[in-house]
């Protein structure tokens, strides 16, 4: 959908990074943590800005 891929976009590098390995790899925080060479918490507040940032993008767009 262009319209994710439009989202996804506008997240910083590290965001698209840790959303891809959590959401389509479906690795667990602990992997996605190793594999970006960060903590766990890092991890989770990565994560969470990245949904935050896709909610809020996608939110404008269905307005």
């Amino acid at each position: 959908d262009t319209l994710l891929l439009d989202a996804v976009r506008r997240l910083s590098p590290q965001q698209q990074e840790c959303a891809t390995l959590r959401f389509l790899q479906g690795l667990s925080v602990a992997e996605t943590a190793r594999v970006m060479g960060k903590n766990e918490g890092a991890v989770r507040a990565l994560q969470h800005r990245a949904v935050r940032g896709l909610a809020r993008f996608l939110g404008d767009k269905r307005e």
